[in-house]
């Protein structure tokens, strides 16, 4: 979903399945693919700040086509700068 998801938002038929057995790694792949920047989502740079996964995409086995060439930029929710309040210096 792109936009006001999970609920509200419009779905993205992005034909792209990311598997593995680490959660933080399937996250930081589908967040690349969905043309997010990665530092921004802050849970998950905490999480692979924790070691509670692999957030380093370099780090990362790809099985399969390139990440790069199944990039598709996803629109953000409307308040994408409320979310990201917490970015900036206080």
């Amino acid at each position: 979903m792109e936009g006001e998801g999970p609920v509200g938002g419009t779905p993205v038929e992005h034909r792209v399945a990311v598997a593995s057995l680490d959660w933080l790694a399937a996250d930081r792949v589908a967040v690349e693919l969905m043309g997010i920047d990665f530092a921004k989502i802050g849970y998950l740079n905490f999480c692979a700040q924790a070691n509670l996964g692999e957030g380093d995409l370099s780090k990362i086995e790809i099985v399969g086509p390139k990440i790069a060439d199944h990039i598709k930029k996803y629109k953000l929710a409307k308040n994408i700068e409320d979310q990201l309040i917490w970015m900036k210096p206080a």
